[in-house]
């Protein structure tokens, strides 16, 4: 009987070994993935940066501006030369934040210290920027320009008799002030989009002034593409005479067009003559061509010179009123750009004082200088 049951046994195992077999051919073998069939990895998403604050900065500059200089009388015939230190300046900008920016500049001539620029200014975005402190009046493209980036270096009759100083403050000139300004940009019509550019503030004379006055000032300039901008300011003075507040106003425009290396600029204005009580108007037009010549001259350190002759027209009536009072200014200059550091000035500025009278004693007087306007 052991042997039956044994045979048995062995009999049920024979049996079910083929369906064992046959289950584990139907499990798939593992594949083995050699090295170089690997899949690349997914790169790990970066994420993004926090945008960087504007680091905080502090710029020093110099400026100076010297030469030689002849004064003559055309009329009598007398004349005198110097050598002269027109200006020497030094400022320093701070920007502690992205929106903060702080400026001081110094003036240094033979009669002193001159505080020219002090002012904060907080820029919370393009379209409204808070200036405070003592700086420029918004009123007129040539007396907002740089006197280190003039191509004529006198500005002339309009800006020294009305926008820089009179009896009661200049219309243009520096003063304590607050003003609000921006820039916003439109459609676009052409190749590029309008751009409008606005100012306006309100500004008062320096406390140690015996002539107080107080100015209201606003100027709008429009880019119409680039190269092309035409701008409208005004500015109205309120000041005391003979114990009665008295109030005057400049009004005026300009027009600016640079093509290529040419440049035009007009600019005119109109209004009140604090001085003598009458009205006024004047108007200049300024060209100017850069010619690159550095590739004309041999010496390799001399490959950045730009020579720039301009040419400027002015008539000047200081009463409207009044015949024979109009004053008519012709100047002619060079400039030589060796670097961004130095310009070489030659320049001739004649100006006619009563040109329709028959006979005048007024002087008509030239000057000629020999400028260097350096920058470091």
């Amino acid at each position: 009987m052991l042997h039956v049951h044994l045979a048995v046994c062995c009999l049920a195992a024979l049996c079910s070994l083929p369906a064992f077999a046959q289950a584990e051919e139907t499990v798939a073998p593992e594949a083995v993935t050699l090295p170089s069939e690997l899949e690349p990895s997914p790169k790990p998403t970066k994420k993004p940066k926090a945008p960087k604050e504007k680091a905080e900065t502090l710029r020093l500059r110099g400026r100076l501006q010297t030469g030689w200089q002849l004064n003559a009388d055309t009329s009598t015939g007398t004349w005198s030369e110097s050598v002269y230190v027109r200006r020497a300046r030094l400022d320093g900008r701070w920007t502690p934040t992205d929106w903060v920016k702080l400026m001081l500049e110094m003036q240094l001539d033979l009669d002193g210290v001159e505080a020219r620029d002090v002012y904060a200014e907080f820029s919370f975005m393009p379209e409204l920027e808070a200036t405070v402190g003592y700086f420029k009046k918004p009123f007129s493209r040539l007396r907002m320009m740089s006197p280190y980036d003039l191509l004529i270096p006198d500005r002339g009759l309009l800006d020294a008799n009305v926008v820089r100083n009179t009896e009661y403050g200049g219309f243009g000139a520096r003063d304590l002030g607050l003003m609000l300004s921006g820039a916003v940009e439109g459609p676009t019509l052409w190749a590029d989009p309008l751009k409008l550019t606005y100012s306006a503030g309100v500004f008062n004379s320096l406390p140690n002034q015996t002539n107080g006055y107080r100015d209201v000032v606003a100027r709008a300039q429009l880019r119409l593409f680039k190269g092309l901008v035409v701008a409208a300011n005004s500015s109205f003075k309120f000041y005391n005479e003979a114990n009665a507040l008295k109030t005057a106003a400049v009004w005026g425009g300009d027009i600016k067009w640079e093509l290529g290396d040419f440049r035009l600029q007009l600019e005119g204005a109109f209004g009140d003559n604090v001085n003598t009580a009458t009205r006024l108007w004047g108007a200049h037009a300024l060209a100017g061509y850069a010619l690159p010549i550095g590739h004309w001259m041999p010496f390799d350190f001399s490959r950045a010179w730009i020579l720039t002759p301009a040419l400027t027209v002015e008539v000047y009536d200081p009463d409207v009123q009044a015949h024979e009072d109009l004053d008519l200014r012709l100047a002619a200059a060079l400039n030589l750009d060796v670097n961004d550091q130095v310009r070489l000035v030659l320049s001739a500025d004649q100006t006619w004082n009563d040109v329709q009278a028959t006979t005048s004693t007024l002087p008509d007087p030239l000057t000629v200088r020999l400028q260097t306007n350096l920058r470091f």
